[in-house]
């Protein structure tokens, strides 16, 4: 159905120092739902999510959001507002803990007001409260993830992008990540993640879709996923 895609990608190239990154026909996100993107090591995974997050706009083709045409050569700000990343490697801000998870809030005129009472509510959700006067720069791996967590997640975003997100991080941090992620989501968060965590694809995954030398090689939907969450298949078996 039309109303359940909430982007979709129709005939995207990404040639990149003259090599071709991504030739995608056709790509769906489905709106609230887990869309899981998967693949080998340099496959186009972060080339794609990089093109759906309206991070590049340095491609061929034409990607769509609720059925409209986004016009790549626009600023597209308003847009972009709604969507939030959190990156493999994340990038944190000058500052303390409390400044970078408020940023966002703050270039979105956001009160003082509110701004304390949504960052200090974040903070305890992912239980970094005990961190927010701390210099940014001073954390663990995986504090610095949990505070790009709550920056990604405090202004409730329509899609949120994940990279991921576990792959640098401790079993601790990763523990954490698989059991409270889905927590800290709203009923209405459309989610796009990049893994290669069986268990997140096992647990979370609506739909999959594999990646190969920059191809969509194949795509699963919600059944096939919620054959996979009830069975022990492995993340090997995804796909084949």
């Amino acid at each position: 159905m039309q109303d359940a895609r909430i982007l979709e990608v129709k005939n995207i190239k990404k040639i990149c120092r003259e090599k071709q990154i991504l030739d995608i026909r056709e790509f769906t996100v489905y709106r609230n739902e887990f869309n899981f993107i998967i693949g080998a090591n340099g496959s186009g995974k972060t080339s794609l999510l990089n093109i759906l997050s309206l991070i590049d706009s340095d491609y061929k083709g034409k990607l769509y959001y609720k059925g409209q045409l986004i016009d790549k050569d626009e600023d597209n700000l308003k847009l972009r507002r709604k969507f939030s990343v959190i990156w493999q490697d994340p990038y944190l801000y000058r500052g303390d803990v409390f400044y970078n998870i408020a940023l966002p809030l703050k270039i979105r005129d956001y009160n003082k007001k509110e701004v304390n009472y949504l960052v200090t509510k974040m903070a305890d959700k992912i239980e970094i409260s005990n961190l927010l006067d701390q210099s940014a720069h001073t954390l663990s791996g995986g504090e610095q993830q949990k505070v790009s967590i709550a920056r990604a997640l405090i202004t409730e975003p329509e899609i949120l992008f994940v990279d991921e997100a576990t792959t640098n991080l401790d079993e601790e941090s990763v523990e954490f990540f698989n059991s409270h992620f889905i927590d800290l989501l709203t009923d209405k968060m459309t989610v796009v993640m990049v893994s290669h965590d069986s268990r997140q694809i096992k647990e979370l995954a609506d739909y999959v879709s594999l990646l190969k030398q920059g191809e969509i090689a194949n795509s699963k939907t919600n059944n096939y996923c919620s054959q996979l969450k009830s069975s022990s298949a492995s993340e090997s078996l995804i796909l084949i």
